[in-house]
């Protein structure tokens, strides 16, 4: 669902209040478990880490940066600020398609495994081995654009 533009100070609020909350993990790990109840717990953790422990800060570096470079473009746009809010944003939209298959998706996968198995193909298995590792670590570099 598509959430309408906010007004600049609607924003900021939101901003104040989020970094206010001294539970802000707590919440966001009790939120992640309520939109997504099916999901493993290691899934809950990564989607927390990558939007709130280390996100938002991310996000709001990202922002600093651009001040910065408003102030002297010279020195130019913070490329590691640029980088690490990325890829926070990257992996979180690899869990965000993840996190709604659950463990029935997980299972599922896990067959699939088991019919490449039975049918001696193991490159292919491996390869499905490999994804659900890098989708449970959460840590797949962003793609490289231009």
């Amino acid at each position: 669902m598509k959430e309408e533009p906010l007004a600049s100070s609607e924003t900021l609020e939101l901003i104040r209040a989020l970094l206010a909350r001294s539970e802000a993990i707590e919440c966001a790990s009790a939120a992640f478990r309520q939109k997504y109840p099916d999901a493993p717990p290691q899934m809950i953790e990564a989607a927390v880490f990558h939007v709130f422990r280390d996100g938002v800060g991310a996000a709001l570096d990202w922002v600093a940066a651009s001040e910065r470079f408003l102030r002297n473009p010279d020195k130019g746009l913070d490329y590691g600020a640029t980088w690490h809010a990325i890829y926070h944003l990257y992996n979180w939209t690899q869990f965000e398609a993840l996190l709604p298959i659950g463990r029935e998706g997980v299972l599922e996968r896990l067959a699939d495994i088991k019919f490449f198995l039975s049918e001696s193909d193991t490159v292919a298995a491996a390869g499905v081995v490999k994804q659900l590792e890098e989708l449970f670590r959460g840590d797949l570099p962003p793609p490289v654009v231009g």
